[in-house]
């Protein structure tokens, strides 16, 4: 690489760093002109005080061709302005099969960057489903821990020229990561890593709004029509636990409004071991940021002085 070339790359990661540290932190998931909305399938891509109550699904036949319905419910409290720790859970119904509840889910995400010229955000983290604490037909599952570290990042289009402004509330969101169990046999039993992938496509008319031209319309002014698709594909033991790739074409819609939002999008199986017919799935989201309360500010606003943003 050139002398040139570095020097280039130097100033593009000083200035991310500087865009991090001087950019506030605020409600919604954030990045200049651009708030990302919460999605069902992947996280977004910010870090805030939020919660999730709940999100519910169905599906008409599962990978076990069983009726299929699940709850869950999940609480993000910031520690810092860029640090935060989730948890979550939910039961999970089947006919035939039973009832259960889902082993307890933590996670710490750290909003690593935010270039708001850029619209471009990002989110490092690192989950933990924690063992013995599911309950039904979800206790067998549960019996190791299970460690996904993840990424999840986000970029809208309003850095696109004026010849191409109705493509600008356009915007993408990704994530990547592995989740792997403690231990890769126990007792004879194979336990099955992923890699774990998904993005969505999204189009902004509260952007659209805010940015190009009001929207008369007071109800289609605060939509976001999304499609989201999301994957699981064994890397390890895969094949000693009869495990194959899994995935979901999810498209909806959100309805986005100052301190809550809900969405709703159908659950289209994207192959044979995934399941069959279509199914449906519906959120409910609240800025607690937004929402008056004692609880909606980081524990340590000004940080921990450890770490940019920490």
């Amino acid at each position: 690489m050139s002398s040139l070339s570095m020097r280039s790359l130097a100033g593009t990661l000083a200035g991310a760093v500087a865009a991090l540290w001087l950019t506030p932190a605020h409600p919604h998931a954030v990045c200049g002109a651009r708030i990302f909305p919460a999605t069902i399938a992947i996280d977004d891509p910010g870090v805030l005080d939020e919660l999730t109550l709940p999100t519910v699904s169905w599906v008409p036949y599962n990978s076990d061709s069983a009726h299929e319905w699940d709850a869950s419910f999940s609480w993000t409290k910031t520690i810092t302005p860029s640090l935060s720790v989730v948890i979550g859970s939910g039961p999970t119904g089947e006919h035939p099969g039973g009832y259960g509840w889902n082993a307890l889910d933590t996670e710490l995400q750290w909003q690593a960057l935010c270039i708001p010229d850029a619209e471009f955000m990002m989110k490092v983290g690192f989950d933990v489903s924690w063992a013995g604490t599911g309950t039904g037909i979800n206790a067998a599952s549960g019996r190791e821990n299970t460690y996904s570290p993840l990424v999840d990042a986000g970029l809208g289009f309003g850095a696109l020229p004026p010849s191409l402004k109705y493509l600008r509330p356009f915007a993408i969101t990704a994530e990547f990561s592995t989740t792997a169990p403690g231990y890769n046999w126990v007792n004879g039993t194979p336990y099955v890593t992923t890699f774990n992938w998904g993005f969505t496509l999204q189009y902004s008319l509260p952007y659209f709004n805010t940015q190009l031209a009001a929207i008369d319309n007071g109800f289609l002014k605060h939509l976001v029509p999304i499609a989201e698709f999301a994957f699981q594909t064994p890397i390890h033991n895969g094949a000693a636990a009869g495990a194959l790739t899994t995935g979901y074409f999810q498209p909806g819609v959100i309805y986005e409004a100052d301190k809550w939002q809900i969405a709703l999008e159908a659950l289209v199986p994207m192959t044979g071991a995934t399941g069959h017919g279509v199914g449906v799935i519906g959120s409910l989201d609240f800025y607690l940021d937004d929402i008056p309360n004692r609880i909606d500010e980081p524990i340590f606003p000004h940080g921990l002085g450890i770490a940019p943003g920490i």
